[in-house]
């Protein structure tokens, strides 16, 4: 009887999803409309970079933009794509950034620009940590 409530528990626990907690970051990205990620994204460059009223309007509509050429890609890359078709759909999306790095750039000053790109590679060198650790994760050592 014991082995059985056991073997149940541990099948529901299993059967969980374990993407995003409601409430965490992860799950409200997700669940954010390309207008209200633009708006945060414009919020949050306001704040770090110090953009003036037109320029943080500049930023949310090319961010807008992005999002919405974007986010049909996300789309296709949730769904079953060869590594081809997702290699593919990566470049296309990075070719977005930059263009959206190309309008951004355009209307920042110089220290605007300074602290945009000291933004980025803190963004690449929080990614790289991260992927790093869930490498190290995914091969522990047991010492056989």
């Amino acid at each position: 009887m014991t082995f059985a409530l056991i073997a149940g528990f541990n099948a529901a626990v299993l059967a969980q999803d374990v993407t995003a907690t409601p409430g965490t970051a992860q799950a409200t990205k997700k669940n954010l409309t390309p207008e209200e990620r633009a708006k945060k994204g414009a919020n949050h460059a306001e704040k770090k970079l110090g953009l003036t009223a037109q320029q943080k309007a500049d930023w949310e509509v090319a961010a807008l933009k992005r999002a919405l050429v974007n986010q049909p890609l996300h789309e296709k890359l949730k769904g079953s794509t060869t590594p081809e078709e997702r290699q593919a759909i990566h470049k296309e999306m990075k070719a977005n950034n930059e263009a959206f790095e190309t309008s951004v750039n355009f209307f920042l000053t110089a220290d605007q620009k300074t602290k945009f790109a000291a933004m980025k590679a803190d963004r690449v060198k929080a990614k790289k940590k991260e992927m790093k650790k869930d490498f190290n994760e995914a091969h522990v050592d047991y010492g056989d």
